[in-house]
């Protein structure tokens, strides 16, 4: 063999890892990334359960190692997706809701942007509610709790009524997402975020106003404020409760 040449072999090996590595990295499909996420999920969740279990007998309990093991797991698959050019985050669940699978969050979608408040439509994306009825009246006493919960929530007890009424999706259990939450679903590649024109979140969630959306969470040093977040920006923002903002229901969670 002459000096510099590879040998046949080699060639051949060479050849067959790259094939190997291409196919590997093109079986990853969105719904298998989504299953293992989704496993996951569970992996977590009965850490969770077992670090619980430790907790109540007063054995050391590490929760907090759960958390870091999910997160690692779906930041790896966040990159094999990324390199497989694939989606695996958000699923339409074809009853107007998104899971997300990076949290386990069961979202609400909007729809009708641009066409006026329209009040009897929960989902429209022009409406706004006020969080607080009143400066005197209780937490979470404003629109966005007994008209928007309310409408979303609506669930009847058959045995009472005589009838069954099922809330939205099949659920009763909406609320506003935490300021956490809301933060979540802020897309920077998106709309204004990303340079182009509209909200900086995934088109996946329906048409969605610029605005200012409620989270759930009171600001610390003062009662009469609670954070949103405005998506056209995608920045937080505290908000008088008194005054009027777009709203996102929310489920679920790990």
């Amino acid at each position: 063999m002459r000096a510099g040449q590879i040998p046949t072999m080699s060639i051949t090996m060479i050849a067959a890892l790259l094939i190997g590595a291409t196919t590997a990295q093109a079986a990853l499909k969105t719904g298998g990334c989504l299953a293992k996420k989704s496993l996951a999920q569970g992996k977590l969740r009965q850490c969770l359960a077992t670090a619980n279990a430790k907790a109540l007998q007063g054995k050391p309990a590490d929760f907090e190692k759960c958390g870091t093991k999910f997160q690692e797991q779906i930041t790896s698959l966040n990159e094999k997706a990324r390199k497989a050019g694939i989606e695996c985050r958000y699923v339409d669940n074809g009853n107007d809701t998104v899971t997300d699978y990076d949290t386990g969050l069961q979202w609400e979608m909007k729809n009708n942007l641009g066409g006026g408040a329209n009040l009897a439509n929960p989902h429209d994306a022009d409406n706004g509610y006020d969080w607080t009825a009143g400066s005197s009246a209780g937490p979470m006493s404003g629109t966005a709790f007994t008209d928007f919960l309310s409408r979303l929530n609506n669930c009847g007890t058959p045995k009472a009524l005589g009838f069954a009424t099922v809330g939205f999706a099949f659920h009763c259990d909406w609320r506003l997402p935490t300021r956490a939450e809301l933060l979540t679903i802020v897309d920077t590649s998106q709309g204004f975020c990303g340079g182009g024109s509209g909200a900086c979140i995934n088109p996946i969630f329906g048409p969605t106003s610029g605005g200012t959306t409620w989270s759930s969470t009171t600001i610390a040093d003062s009662s009469f404020e609670a954070w949103a977040v405005a998506f056209s920006d995608g920045g937080l923002t505290d908000d008088n409760k008194l005054d009027n903002n777009q709203v996102r229901a929310v489920r679920g969670g790990l």
